[in-house]
């Protein structure tokens, strides 16, 4: 109990200490190393933590990626080993681990806040049911998807006159997926489709 107590105590005072609340101006990238492998948490209470508190924090918890503003790549690779999860966590996820993530599962993507257009891309690559995950698409992304599989059409809301044509190119019959084709769309459809009888 005693232990507990201290414990609790000491790790109040390092967090005080981390607002600029104690009599020490700063703490030591050391003692923040400390205070984070104790507990967590502290590291919401540590503004701009170094690489090395960040890296320590996320490997005591993933969790703690949530509270890291602009976290290293390093952190965030740490966090995602852990638990895919943690992609949920991060505003700005690095492209490069983005990629990497998509190119092992694209329906990762759903959880990807803004997934770049390389990583869209990675992901219809494998299939083009990735386009269902990716909130809003890029236009290469669209493309890509209907090009690989008209049915993928289904997936886009509002696709525009491009992707429509796309679509239309690849299978007359995708018009049925269409909500609003454009008259070119619809007239190149009947025309194919009624070209097949």
């Amino acid at each position: 109990m005693k232990k507990n107590i201290l414990s609790s105590v000491l790790i109040g005072l390092i967090v005080l200490s981390l607002e600029g609340g104690a009599s020490s101006t700063s703490t030591s990238i050391k003692e923040q190393v400390m205070s984070v492998d104790k507990n967590w948490h502290t590291i919401e209470h540590i503004k701009n933590p170094a690489k090395e508190v960040q890296i320590a924090a996320v490997k005591t918890n993933w969790h703690a990626i949530e509270y890291i503003k602009n976290p290293v790549k390093e952190a965030q690779l740490i966090a995602l080993s852990q638990d895919e999860n943690a992609l949920l966590l991060i505003d700005n996820i690095d492209k490069g681990i983005q990629l990497e993530a998509v190119k092992k599962r694209y329906f990762i993507l759903k959880k990807i806040k803004n997934p770049s257009k390389e990583a869209q891309l990675a992901g219809i690559e494998q299939s083009y049911h990735a386009i269902k995950y990716i909130k809003n698409p890029a236009i290469e992304a669209q493309l890509a998807a209907v090009k690989k599989d008209a049915r993928a059409i289904q997936f886009i809301k509002n696709p525009n006159k491009e992707v429509q044509l796309a679509a239309i190119k690849k299978d007359y019959h995708s018009i049925k997926d269409i909500k609003y084709p454009t008259a070119e769309v619809s007239q190149l459809a009947y025309i194919g489709i009624m070209s097949e009888q």
